[in-house]
């Protein structure tokens, strides 16, 4: 199965190679954001062998961006979306992932929708293609946002992940969420420009 195979080729990254991928993806995303004038962003806390965006998210309140980190609510795989402005914030919560304490930063509003959506995964390609972990959470985010108004407003929606996760072509159901863009070690890349509510274009 494909999920469990990408699964153990990011596992299998030494901890220096996990690190130093990690900060080099970091460097190009917050590039990408500055020069995008981003103000906003939602983004994964690491768990695991997932890329470490925490360096992002520190240079992102360094910049000045608002950061905002989701909270999974396993009754209905959808999430909540919290306002992260210290590491104390943070407690495990679903799964076993770092989340924000809703104690300690209340839930935003259901029509509050950043500029930029950042999301782990397991496999990506270059056509906007990414493979997650099968909870279907970030697609009910999409989908979420797309009801609340035109495409004009909707967040571009950005994949970040090491050099290796990136497959030749990852399937896709005709409403999952593609990516617009693709951050690794390596580069930024802009994909999936026909599709510019980040939905398939195919």
């Amino acid at each position: 199965m494909l999920r469990t195979r990408m699964a153990e080729v990011r596992g299998e990254l030494q901890a220096a190679q996990h690190q130093t991928c990690s900060l080099k993806a970091c460097d190009h995303a917050a590039a990408w954001l500055n020069k995008k004038s981003i103000r906003s962003i939602l983004i994964y806390v690491p768990f695991r062998s997932e890329l470490d965006t925490k360096p992002l998210i520190q240079e992102a309140w360094q910049a000045g961006i608002e950061v905002y980190v989701p909270r999974c609510r396993r009754e209905d795989c959808s999430m909540t979306l919290h306002r992260l402005k210290h590491w104390d914030e943070l407690s495990a919560g679903a799964y076993g992932i770092l989340e924000p304490d809703p104690r300690k930063s209340p839930a935003m509003p259901e029509d509050f929708v950043p500029e930029v959506v950042i999301v782990p995964g397991l496999a990506f390609d270059m056509i906007g293609g990414r493979l997650g972990y099968g909870g279907g959470y970030y697609d009910r985010l999409h989908e979420r946002f797309s009801l609340l108004g035109t495409s004009d407003n909707l967040p571009v929606w950005a994949g970040i992940g090491y050099g290796i996760q990136v497959i030749e072509k990852v399937p896709m159901e005709r409403m999952d969420a593609r990516l617009q863009v693709l951050i690794t070690e390596q580069d930024v890349y802009e994909l999936n420009k026909e599709a510019e509510d980040g939905t398939d274009a195919f």
